[in-house]
């Protein structure tokens, strides 16, 4: 009975780190606002961006910005709606490698 009792603790352990985990991502994603229908294309050229270059192919956002993200208070520029699509995929791990 002991065991058991042990075993239902850490089942339940364990159960509650998998939605920790699953909260943290919610919380990760719901800091990040599209806004690339917020602005036309043209509007682009009067942003400053928190980064030079374009984090997932670095292509530098001075040769053109086509999409743009809000992610933590900053804006970040892209190249393209696929190197953003790529960002928001894990944006934490192209911040590190920054």
């Amino acid at each position: 009975m002991k065991h058991l009792f042990l075993a239902l603790i850490i089942l339940g352990s364990l159960q509650s780190c998998k939605q920790n985990t699953k909260v943290e991502a919610a919380n990760e994603k719901s800091m990040i606002i599209d806004s690339s229908s917020l602005l036309d294309k043209n509007s682009y050229k009067d942003l400053v961006f928190d980064d030079k270059k374009d984090l997932v192919c670095g292509m530098p956002t001075s040769a053109g910005v086509s999409d743009t993200l809000h992610y933590k208070d900053k804006v970040y520029g892209f190249c393209s709606k696929e190197c953003k699509d790529e960002f928001v995929k894990n944006p934490a791990a192209y911040l590190a490698a920054k």
